[in-house]
């Protein structure tokens, strides 16, 4: 086999090789697919659990308004805790982009 032979062959094989790639980057792509959502709703709760660790006296409080009060007036906090926290962090969103 002379080198013009032995490139030839270097060159199918590339050829073989980035088409078994791209099946495989192929295949990979729809699996993840599956898993995209629960492993984004796995982050969302790791950052939560994160912004818990780094926030000790927000995770006091929560522990202290569930001794204080009745699970049926907590319901009604929490509705109104999660209005606020939307609000402000869509205002925060806000003010970043109108800084930026």
């Amino acid at each position: 086999m002379n080198h013009a032979d032995q490139l030839v062959e270097i060159a199918r094989r590339k050829e073989r090789l980035i088409a078994r790639i791209e099946g495989q980057r192929n295949a990979l792509s729809a699996a993840w697919r599956t898993w995209e959502k629960p492993a984004a709703l796995v982050d969302r709760g790791i950052a939560f659990v994160g912004f818990l660790r780094s926030h000790p006296l927000l995770m006091a409080a929560g522990v202290a308004m569930i001794v204080v009060l009745r699970p049926r007036k907590l319901r009604g906090w929490l509705g109104r805790g999660l209005m606020l926290w939307r609000i402000w962090h869509s205002v925060r969103t806000w003010l970043r982009r109108s800084a930026a």
